[in-house]
């Protein structure tokens, strides 16, 4: 996350340098940053929302007050579907706040910040996105307690 800081904060500096940065509206940013996790999550959920005998959703508290969000999915489910739910917060979240920076440049240090937040909640989903893309096209993605599994069909129609 620092390292994504580093590289989007220099060139935000030069590219807004006739903007003077504001630091109002800090609240704002605290709720942003608060609700990027629980948004991220959405967005996982969204895409796959109809496929609902096929998804365990669990809510939980921990320390009494922060919310963990865990999406998993039961049964196999097509490669695009499972690559669609996977990006699609990369895609949405981090297009929202790079066109922020733009609309609000007097804000677009708290716009990197949060997408650079947003990049290190993606980085888990980036690597397993890596991993099926390199699976056959008509592979079939299951998720287990020990991460994901593909499931390739063969011509005699049984999955190795």
């Amino acid at each position: 996350m620092l390292f994504t800081f580093i590289l989007l904060y220099i060139p935000a500096t030069y590219l807004f340098v006739a903007t003077a940065f504001y630091d109002n509206h800090f609240i704002y940013f605290i709720l942003a940053l608060i609700l990027l996790y629980p948004a991220h999550k959405l967005l996982h959920f969204l895409p796959i929302a109809h496929m609902n005998e096929k998804i365990r959703k669990i809510v939980d508290i921990k320390l009494g007050f922060i919310p963990t969000i865990k999406i998993q999915i039961t049964e196999p489910i097509k490669k695009y579907q499972f690559l669609i739910a996977l990006l699609s917060p990369f895609v949405i979240i981090n297009s929202v706040l790079l066109a922020a920076c733009f609309v609000f440049p007097h804000y677009a240090h708290y716009f990197t910040i949060l997408l650079a937040y947003h990049i290190g909640l993606c980085v888990s989903d980036l690597i397993c996105g890596k991993d099926v893309l390199s699976a056959p096209k008509n592979a079939f993605i299951e998720e287990n307690e020990d991460g994901y599994e593909i499931l390739i069909i063969n011509k005699e129609g049984t999955s190795y």
